[in-house]
């Protein structure tokens, strides 16, 4: 598949603005933690921005197989815009939670590693990869891990560990299913 072939399908459906409408709770995200001093606000804002965000992640690959709207761009896009949010989030929380640099850049490296990888699977083998457990469960633990530095919860520090031990588990299970193809040769390069 190239990428032009990505574009060939509909592009404007409902499922890809969802996706595209995700990644507008960033700067809301931003905003909200730079301007916001009055603490129960902060949360609501902070609640109703995580709630939307979510939402548009569950209703875009809903309402694309219920309306029969499933596109290649938009098997790319959600993750993509998933991963946008994920590195965004935990460098906000870098910058206004104390959330652990390390962390946030081990994090990123992953997920940027991981939509290479995925684009290459897409564009020059043809195989679009599928989401397993372990990245399923990772992406509960950032989440769970971002909620306690978002609102100062106690023993927030012991949420790395369990993610750190996800995310180790998870590259060697994408490496077991994906390496072979990636590393093989293909008759068209």
């Amino acid at each position: 598949m190239t990428v032009k072939e990505l574009f060939t399908y509909r592009v404007l459906t409902i499922s890809n603005v969802l996706s595209f409408s995700r990644i507008l709770g960033i700067p809301a995200l931003w905003y909200i933690l730079a301007h916001t001093h009055d603490l129960p606000t902060m949360r609501l804002y902070t609640a109703l921005t995580l709630a939307f965000m979510t939402l548009t992640d569950y209703l875009d690959g809903f309402l694309a197989r219920k309306l029969g709207q499933e596109t290649p761009l938009g098997q790319y896009l959600d993750p993509i815009a998933d991963k946008i949010v994920i590195i965004a989030g935990l460098f906000l929380l870098v910058s206004y939670r104390d959330y652990p640099l390390w962390v946030a850049i081990i994090v990123s490296i992953r997920e940027v590693i991981g939509t290479v990888g995925g684009g290459f699977l897409l564009i020059k083998r043809n195989v679009l990869g599928k989401p397993n457990y372990w990245g399923k469960i990772g992406v509960g633990l950032i989440s769970v891990s971002g909620l306690f530095y978002l609102f100062n919860w106690p023993y927030r520090e012991y949420t790395i560990a369990p993610l750190l031990f996800v995310f180790v588990g998870g590259i060697f299970a994408y490496t077991k299913t994906y390496g072979r193809t990636i590393l093989k040769g293909s008759d068209t390069d």
